[in-house]
């Protein structure tokens, strides 16, 4: 099982932290190993949310889906799911490359319940693309920098993370791109493409503030 150490950074200091870069690149669903897309994230907290980064490389940009809780996983689409506590519930969300989300709750594929636009509101982005018109393939190079605030999980009461122990997985997918990929953190398995596996998740743990460690 794959293990994280979520590194506690201010939101002020966080554009300046130098975070490691984890590659999104089990392809459980294609034997060939040969996806033309490149996916990676990093990830810290700062007590009272979760700050991510997905940085991505891909030869095709395809968006459709603008409302929330739309078909983004259609599109250019990037995945981080994390489950708290034993419960066998999780949090998965959902963003294309125009930022546009959707997010839900539940402990399986089926029975789903959707997070509120309302509440979806607190989640901040922002979004980077450009062209690499160096290269052959003319790859098209996007970033999206996420803040999830512990409000937005509203199954789940407390609101800080420092020392918490959790599964998460991340994933890269397009349905309906011309190359269809689905690129996951952590090795799956079935038939066909289902992120939606808790057993398969890594495992993480939220670091303490330092300074309140030291106090």
């Amino acid at each position: 099982m794959k293990f994280l150490n979520i590194p506690f950074v201010l939101p002020e200091h966080h554009a300046n932290e130098k975070l490691p870069l984890h590659t999104i690149d089990h392809e459980p669903w294609n034997p060939a190993k040969n996806s033309s897309c490149n996916a990676a994230f990093s990830i810290s907290h700062f007590n009272a949310g979760i700050h991510l980064k997905f940085s991505v490389t891909e030869p095709f940009l395809r968006v459709r889906t603008r409302r929330v809780n739309g078909e983004v996983h259609k599109d250019n689409c990037v995945e981080f799911f994390i489950a708290f506590g034993a419960d066998g519930g999780y949090y998965n969300f959902e963003f294309n490359c125009l930022g546009s989300v959707k997010a839900a709750y539940g402990k399986g594929r089926l029975h789903r319940k959707f997070l509120s636009p309302q509440l979806l509101k607190v989640v901040e982005d922002n979004i980077c693309i450009s062209m690499d018109n160096l290269s052959a393939e003319k790859a098209i190079r996007w970033e999206i920098s996420i803040t999830l605030p512990v409000s937005v999980f509203n199954y789940h009461t407390g609101n800080t993370l420092s020392g918490q122990h959790c599964l998460v997985n991340f994933a890269k997918c397009g349905d309906n791109l011309p190359s269809p990929h689905f690129l996951s953190w952590v090795p799956m398995q079935g038939d066909k493409p289902d992120f939606h596996q808790p057993a398969a998740f890594g495992r993480v743990i939220f670091e303490p503030n330092p300074v309140l460690t030291l106090a």
